[in-house]
Order: structure tokens, then sequence, then C-alpha cells
């Protein structure tokens, strides 16, 4: 069995809102020492979700818990793409399915696009993939075109953004505009 999210911790520590229905919506945020960020919500009828930044401002790691607090699925998204090795569990907790969410892309792959972000300064990195940004970064894989887009706005509001073609990297579409949320 992988393992189980600490239904009791969740209980005692998080926040929560009893909706009209008497369903209870739980909310814990919390550091841990290694400066890593956690965010756990969910409900006991829908089940709850983990998420854990990483030392990239890209990447963060998620884990789906059945409404019990066994886990039914855990895997990596770059932005709002999944990348690498993903998990599926059944209600025990026992491995059922593996699947590498790398096989849709081209040639230009999620590490690329990091190095993209890097030259063109949107990225910074600190040390050996230790990574910072002071840019709120949208990125996407369409596996319909093979691209990806990357939006990036900075503090000021200003918003970047590219569509590269996912088999070269080559630049497709590049604009700048004023904006709001992305």
């Amino acid at each position: 069995m992988e393992g189980k999210l600490d239904l009791k911790r969740l209980e005692r520590e998080a926040e929560k809102t009893v909706y009209d229905n008497g369903a209870i919506f739980y909310y814990l945020e919390y550091k841990e020492e290694d400066g890593i960020t956690v965010i756990i919500q969910g409900d006991k009828i829908n089940g709850f979700t983990e998420e854990r930044t990483s030392k990239s401002p890209c990447c963060w790691n998620y884990k789906k818990y059945y409404s019990t607090g066994i886990i039914k699925e855990k895997g990596t998204f770059f932005g709002r793409t999944s990348i690498g090795l993903w998990y599926s569990f059944d209600e025990q907790g026992k491995l059922i399915k593996t699947e590498d969410k790398d096989r849709k892309f081209g040639k230009f792959e999620h590490k690329d696009v990091l190095n993209f972000l890097i030259e063109n300064n949107y990225v910074e990195e600190m040390e050996k993939d230790i990574y910072k940004s002071v840019f709120e970064i949208t990125i996407t894989f369409s596996v319909e075109d093979l691209t990806w887009r990357i939006m990036a706005r900075d503090p000021y509001f200003m918003v970047n953004d590219y569509v590269l073609d996912g088999e070269t990297g080559d630049i497709i579409s590049s604009k700048t505009y004023q904006g709001g949320k992305m």
C-alpha cells in the first residue's frame, strides 16, 4: 500500500467550511522545514487532493485520495501539464496502473521549455535544480497540435504570451500585452 492521508490531522488543523447539505470542505496549507508548500483540500464525499510545490516554479507534485484517505493517484505537473510517470491505485492503495505522461510530447519536452524560460530570463536557476521567478507563469501543452503555450506575467501585469512548436521549439507566435489574471 502506497500511503494514506492523515485524516485526523486534517480534522484537527484544517480550516473547515460547512455547506448547506452538511458536507464539510477541508483546507490545510503549511510549509515544511525545507520550504516546500503543501496544500490539502477536499471533503469526505468526493475525496481529497494534495499539492506540493517543488524547487522549480513550474513543477508541483500532486496526489489524489479516496474519501477514506487512501491514495488514488499521484504524479507531477509542469505548469498545467502532467509529466513523468503517473500512478493509479485501487481503494485498498494497491498500485493498479502506471502511465508515462511524457509519451505525448514531441521532441521539445518540458525540460526544453524550462531552458527556454531560463534563457529568456523568466526563471533564474539559483543552484542545481533550484529556481526562482518573479513572474507568474502558466504553461500548457496541446496534444492536438503538439504546441506549448507559455504565458509569463510580471509584477506590473505585462503578459508575454508564446506558442512554441512541440517538435522543434521554434516560436510560432509571440505577443506582449497588459493583462490582469491569466
